[in-house]
């Protein structure tokens, strides 16, 4: 997809690898100006730097809101205003802390609040204070298929991911009438190293995860970041309060042959 950001200024939070690092390309090989964020600041860094003279990086845990303010300061001051924020930061728990409601660790249940619910508003916050001024602007919210159906044993990020889609709803409604539209994306399985570590590298597991998914296979991260290009892009004018899901179908209730 191509689309014409020239002159849009944007930030991508969790920009240093995976989805986010597709996000941040896709927006610079369009012609936007973006800041990457990330608690990862070596491999933030080197991101920036192959993503060419467009991208640049600031370290920032979203759980954190003086970090968020920094960071949203630093690019108003740089740019003087702000068109895109993509809230991609986010994460989850391992194998070994996928358990019942019962036996859910307090500590990993207020870490993945804290990183994927509260950091989308700190986020959100910072990102609408300086559209509201310019009565324009862009934000995507990255959720996931579990805020849409829960999956099992993944407590906190179900709940997590459920409320950052009702969190971009209520921001629609709210900032709509101020030229700002908020939508969100939300990625079925997509090929990450995580996923890699946790399915794909198992042929079982991967044949497993693959039946639930009508396409048969995961989500490319590019995949993810052509459906926020638009979201970005003009060609959504339109497109205000909506949680855009990919997913390869997943969500809409395949079930395998028996």
């Amino acid at each position: 997809m191509q689309v014409d950001l020239t002159n849009r200024i944007a930030i991508v939070t969790g920009a240093a690898q995976g989805i986010g690092r597709s996000i941040a390309q896709a927006l610079t090989q369009n012609g936007a100006t973006v800041m990457l964020s990330d608690i990862q600041e070596e491999k933030g860094r080197a991101t920036a730097e192959e993503l060419g003279p467009n991208a640049d990086f600031f370290t920032c845990d979203v759980s954190d809101a003086e970090q968020v303010r920094e960071l949203f300061d630093t690019v108003i001051e740089r740019h003087g205003r702000l068109d895109i924020a993509v809230n991609n930061a986010g994460i989850n728990t391992g194998p070994e802390n996928r358990v019942t409601i019962d036996q859910y660790p307090d500590e990993i249940w207020h870490r993945i609040i804290n990183v994927d619910l509260n950091g989308t508003f700190y986020c959100c916050k910072a990102a609408a204070a300086q559209m509201i001024k310019q009565h324009s602007g862009s934000i995507i919210n990255i959720a996931s298929i579990a805020g849409v159906v829960p999956l099992r044993l993944q407590i906190g990020f179900v709940a997590a991911k459920a409320g950052v889609i009702k969190l971009t709803e209520a921001m629609a409604a709210e900032l709509g009438p101020m030229g700002i539209r908020v939508n969100t994306v939300s990625p079925g399985s997509t090929l990450v190293e995580g996923t890699k570590q946790l399915f794909y590298n198992n042929k079982e597991l991967a044949e497993k995860l693959a039946s639930f998914i009508p396409m048969r296979r995961p989500g490319e991260t590019n995949e993810i970041a052509e459906a926020v290009l638009f979201l970005a892009s003009d060609a959504a004018s339109y497109v205000n309060g909506h949680n855009l899901v990919v997913d390869g179908g997943w969500v809409c209730g395949f079930s395998r042959d028996f």
